[in-house]
């Protein structure tokens, strides 16, 4: 077996061998790239700094981000708010071989250790409800996270050695690279999102947010992708969404077909009741007063905030935002690193 004090770093030190390679071959290949992996890293990490480095000067969006589904995706067990109801003993897997905990909203999915790599068991706890889904992924002992997961799951993901800076969806996976403007202290060295091409813009979420593989085939996400790129260099072989129709998935390999997709999974952000990606295997079940497929405004805050009836008597009842408002930017434009931006007529 792997030793764990090789593996334990995963936020900052990954390369494993394929899944369930023999335990002995598997460890002295970790062993015998370790020091030249090590050297590739401090080349990595000197491009990227952290989230908590862009802290000191924008804590106030630090602080709004950290409270988000992005900052919250990718978690080890004890950091979890439900860390005292989730059964992790009802996973029939050992507890000290979770490596991470992943999802916020709807469900946790669970990334493990084995043979040297990881895996996403096939088991998905509803956070709501507090219960098992009733899933069957018989093919999860194939689920290979670095390869098919990661590059979303994390920020600074690097497919020449599956390692990657930090764990969750970070400042630098929408702005890039960092540390050269944070030393520097100047924008000159950081994307600029607001000076993009919207088409680019809407890349960076569509990155993730869309499916397909790599240009390599090896990797079922846009490996090697950064902001400001062109998307259409990385990503291709999109195949249809949960629910999508030959009404908006041509099948062409366009990148106009990957904005369909992308505006089509948007507009499932308040499905009430269903599946809103086969992949993720996430799935939601909500039942609507009026009997109504997608959930309103603030019946979707309360799918996370369930102290409404906590709330003052003189409090309005039928509409969060109008205390609970989404930051705005200067410019009039509603700040996405605040987790109530879409709430906004």
């Amino acid at each position: 077996m792997v030793k764990r004090s090789i593996l334990l770093p995963i936020f900052a030190l990954m390369a494993y061998s394929p899944l369930f390679a023999e335990p002995a071959s598997a460890t002295q290949a970790l062993k015998s790239r370790n020091t030249a992996l090590v050297e590739k890293l401090i080349k990595q990490r000197s491009e990227y700094a952290g989230s908590k480095a862009c802290m000191e000067c924008h804590n106030d969006i630090y602080d709004e981000w950290k409270l988000t589904p992005h900052a919250r995706m990718m978690r080890k067990p004890s950091e979890l708010d439900e860390k005292n109801v989730v059964p992790f003993n009802e996973l029939n897997y050992p507890e000290d071989k979770i490596i991470s905990v992943l999802g916020s909203h709807y469900v946790h999915r669970f990334v493990v250790e084995a043979s040297g790599s990881y895996v996403v068991l096939p088991k998905i706890w509803d956070i709501h409800q507090k219960k098992w889904l009733d899933s069957n992924d018989k093919n999860w002992t194939k689920r290979y996270w670095l390869k098919q997961c990661a590059g979303c799951h994390s920020t600074g993901y690097n497919p020449k050695n599956d390692t990657f800076i930090e764990a969750g969806v970070g400042c630098e996976a929408c702005h890039g690279p960092g540390a050269e403007h944070i030393n520097k202290k100047s924008p000159d060295y950081i994307t600029s999102i607001k000076k993009m091409d919207p088409k680019y813009q809407e890349m960076i979420c569509m990155s993730c947010h869309t499916s397909g593989m790599d240009e390599s085939g090896e990797y079922l996400f846009a490996a090697g992708y950064k902001p400001g790129d062109n998307l259409e260099n990385f990503y291709s072989g999109l195949t249809p969404k949960p629910g999508q129709t030959p009404d908006n998935f041509y099948g062409d390999e366009s990148l106009e077909d990957r904005e369909r997709q992308w505006a089509f999974l948007k507009s499932r952000l308040f499905l009430a009741t269903g599946l809103t990606c086969d992949y993720c295997q996430n799935f939601r079940e909500y039942k609507t007063a009026s009997g109504s497929k997608y959930l309103t405004y603030d019946q979707y805050c309360l799918t996370c905030h369930t102290d409404k009836s906590d709330h003052p008597e003189e409090s309005p009842g039928t509409n969060c935002t109008v205390c609970h408002q989404p930051n705005v930017h200067l410019n009039n434009k509603l700040s996405i690193h605040d987790h109530k931006f879409r709430f906004k007529d």
